[in-house]
């Protein structure tokens, strides 16, 4: 695990509601993560400090410009891609951010990552900004290299309200060209489709899963987003025969700032009780 400051260097817009921040380190070290994992970033604003986690979006739009395979590392960037949220504090500071933000950067961690010994099939199943921690997976030299051989057949299931949130459609229909086995499986929930291309689908990542008939003998699930749809899905998969281990779950849960409670007074019951076993135990 390392720690290290951070500045923030440039901010892009994906969609609507959702941006791309490109911070790089201080230090000029390099980041060094697994594909699909998380890094802590610590924020100062006028209310003082707090903390997010965010997957790691780091990925390259050819894989001949890896320079080292089974490692993922974009130098010394850190590429996070966040959605909007109503209220939340780091949409307040980010979504209003200019390059110079500093942050403190802890990580990496988390156990969504390629298994160490590849399936028949991988599915990796995202709903919105899940679709962060796969992007280095996609990217990554020893996944293709098993895709072009046909050792591993890889099946992204997209989940999103409508086209205009279907976020690095270029690098990944890309991929999709290029890499044997790679299949990209994009599910809208909230447009009507008139002119479907074959890599699109009207309706919810769930049941497009249970459509490939998922085989807990020679399969991996990978699913990150919604709580909802990462329940949903290893239901799904728990019904089908499948393991834990054979399902990774991340959910991404939308930090909203709650107001610490009070905390409620003692009875004098509760103080009388507490002061006889503390006597109990002085004697």
């Amino acid at each position: 695990m390392d720690s290290f400051d951070a500045t923030l260097k440039r901010v892009r817009r994906l969609s609507a509601t959702t941006l791309d921040f490109r911070f790089q380190r201080d230090d000029g070290g390099v980041v060094e993560f697994l594909p699909g994992q998380f890094f802590r970033f610590r924020f100062e604003d006028s209310e003082g400090g707090f903390e997010r986690s965010y997957s790691l979006c780091n990925h390259v739009d050819s894989v001949d410009s890896m320079e080292r395979a089974g490692k993922e590392t974009d130098d010394s960037g850190l590429d996070l891609v966040i959605s909007e949220v109503e209220n939340g504090r780091a949409t307040r500071l980010l979504f209003s951010a200019e390059p110079g933000l500093a942050a403190r950067v802890t990580g990496p961690f988390g156990r969504l990552v390629i298994p160490d010994r590849l399936p028949k099939r991988l599915f990796l199943v995202a709903t919105s900004v899940g679709i962060a921690p796969f992007m280095p997976m996609l990217f990554n030299r020893e996944l293709m290299m098993a895709l072009n051989e046909g050792r591993l057949e890889v099946i992204l299931l997209f989940g999103i309200r409508d086209r205009n949130e279907f976020l690095y459609r270029e690098a990944i229909m890309a991929l999709s060209e290029r890499a044997v086995g790679f299949k990209p499986v994009i599910c809208y929930s909230q447009e009507t489709l008139s002119d479907p291309a074959p890599h699109e689908h009207q309706g919810y990542v769930t049941r497009l899963l249970g459509s490939y008939q998922p085989d807990p003998g020679t399969d991996h699930v990978l699913l990150c987003g919604n709580p909802a749809m990462v329940d949903d899905c290893f239901a799904l998969l728990k019904a089908s025969g499948f393991k834990a281990k054979q399902v990774t779950r991340e959910k991404y849960v939308f930090a909203r700032d709650v107001k610490k409670m009070d905390k409620p007074a003692l009875t004098d019951a509760q103080k009388k009780l507490i002061a006889e076993k503390m006597k109990k135990y002085r004697q």
